[in-house]
């Protein structure tokens, strides 16, 4: 009971528009959707790691709803790291994919996205959905 409570405060993050830093190791956290990061990483080069161990080093040219991947200019790497393949271009089907690593300079132009999106109260919810009361109604 107790003793759970007491590392969950410790590592409680201060989250102010979206950005948190964890107080026991200063990581940097962000609280954002992936595909709203995925779109500010466009041109940007990223790392794909699939499921079955290959990584994918290529600059992201477009992604869409299912985070499916188109990348150019990709470097892929067997999963044993011993074979590597120059490609032109390739996609990658996002249910394939164990994670996406992107710069940090792409992390930061995202959240400033996401802040600008916020000002003019484009985010989600929000009041109101005009006439007819929304759901069911």
């Amino acid at each position: 009971g107790d003793r759970l409570a007491e590392p969950r405060e410790q590592l409680a993050a201060s989250v102010e528009d979206g950005i948190g830093v964890d107080r026991l190791n200063g990581v940097r956290e962000i609280a954002m959707l992936p595909l709203n990061l995925l779109k500010a990483a466009q041109g940007h080069p990223m790392l794909i790691e699939l499921k079955n161990g290959e990584t994918y080093n290529g600059h992201l040219v477009n992604c869409d709803q299912w985070m499916n991947v188109h990348l150019r200019e990709v470097i892929c790497t067997s999963k044993d790291g011993e074979r590597f393949w120059r490609m032109p271009e390739c996609y990658i089907r996002g249910n394939t994919v164990k994670y996406m690593r992107v710069q940090e300079e792409v992390m930061d132009k995202a959240v400033e996205e996401q802040k600008k999106f916020r000002r003019f109260g484009q985010g989600r919810g929000g009041r109101g959905r005009g006439r007819g009361g929304g759901r069911g109604g």
